[in-house]
């Protein structure tokens, strides 16, 4: 929900969305990546978009309870064929063709205390009316007040975004005043509090085929467990040997952090990919390819894994040349100090009496006994 609000705040405000089936859903991905290239990285659609040519994103989630994906298709304003082929877009900013999840949640303009608008989630009138009847029904079920309390536990788990917030309150404000006017005896109820607000995260992303595959053999459409049998996974103790181009000797780690490994491995290869100026997205593809499902995460991710590996590797290159730096420096003075002359200086009886002595680096030498021509 919440990257969807983000990309029509960014002028993704045209849309077509739907409802599909598992099973259809991969050639339904096909068939506008080819029509539309929504498989490219966000500094393409970026480039393109100062070009004057239309940004086209596609996103997809599994629906509850069912093994149907709700799709959008969203577009900005420019120059693409997405306008001629697909000729029941609407406009999330006009009244009639609002963007929406289902059919629980739709997309507003709300304003703001400045004077300005934000684009925020509220639920649709059908779904608060639906809240407001199932209130009313655990008010006037008067055994207990187990009831109100699960629904009202319910209502504070919805998504804390703005509109939904403040449809939260008035729905809480609604069962004050219905409690108090069905149960004017009763014990005085507060509702609790509302939902809490939402942070701001970056995409997350899954992938197509494994989602699919796990709705049709009835599983969650999210986990982190295996799909395929047992049968078909490796052995725990074996570990796969990597391909023909990756270096030899060298198996492919698992866990989590597989992919900082491989990363720091491969830095010196990132750097001629990054001096050729490659993109993120080409050196993701490169790795997923070389290593498998380890190089399988979000492109920022993935940026951010990069820069890190890098600066790690950079960073024990030069640690390394500094320690032996230091090493020939300190091997340097050692040989400059036994190369250095010894420096003899012979104090008079006179500095010796009134405390006046060289600078460190001499070797003072004192005499027992002054001569005579000294102390006059």
């Amino acid at each position: 929900m919440q990257a969807l609000q983000s990309a029509v705040a960014r002028g993704y405000v045209w849309h077509v969305s739907g409802v599909i089936a598992a099973d259809k859903f991969l050639a339904l991905e096909d068939k506008f990546a080819e029509r539309y290239d929504i498989g490219l990285s966000r500094w393409q659609r970026c480039r393109q978009r100062r070009q004057g040519a239309a940004g086209v994103r596609f996103f997809a989630y599994p629906e509850q309870g069912t093994t149907r994906f709700l799709w959008w298709l969203l577009f900005t304003e420019g120059e693409s064929n997405v306008f001629q082929q697909e000729h029941g877009r609407r406009k999330a900013s006009d009244r009639k063709g609002r963007l929406f999840w289902g059919t629980e949640f739709e997309l507003v303009q709300l304003p703001t205390p400045n004077g300005k608008v934000s684009w925020s989630w509220r639920m649709t009138r059908e779904r608060v009316q639906a809240w407001q009847e199932e209130i009313q029904a655990a008010i006037r079920t008067t055994r207990d007040d187990n009831a109100i309390k699960a629904v009202m536990a319910r209502l504070v788990r919805l998504p804390g975004f703005k509109g939904v917030r403040q449809q939260v309150f008035e729905l809480h404000r609604f069962a004050k005043d219905d409690w108090g006017r069905i149960r004017r005896k009763a014990k005085s109820w507060e509702p609790p509090a509302r939902p809490g607000y939402v942070r701001f995260r970056s995409d997350e992303t899954a992938s197509a085929a494994q989602v699919v595959q796990r709705l049709l053999m009835g599983k969650a459409p999210f986990g982190k467990e295996p799909v395929g049998s047992e049968r078909e996974l490796p052995e725990e103790g074996a570990m796969p040997a990597v391909n023909g181009n990756s270096q030899t000797g060298l198996p492919i780690p698992r866990g989590l952090d597989a992919s900082r490994v491989l990363l720091i491995r491969e830095a010196e290869q990132i750097r001629t990919f990054i001096a050729e100026r490659w993109s993120y997205e080409s050196i993701r593809l490169w790795l997923l390819d070389r290593y498998g499902e380890a190089f399988d995460i979000p492109l920022p991710a993935f940026r951010e894994r990069v820069r890190r590996a890098l600066q790690a590797k950079a960073g024990s290159v030069l640690k390394g040349k500094a320690e032996a730096i230091q090493a020939v420096r300190v091997v340097d003075q050692a040989k400059e100090k036994e190369s250095e002359p010894v420096k003899e200086h012979c104090l008079s009886w006179e500095d010796r009496r009134t405390g006046r002595f060289p600078g460190s680096g001499t070797n003072v030498v004192h005499r027992k006994k002054p001569n005579r021509d000294e102390l006059y």
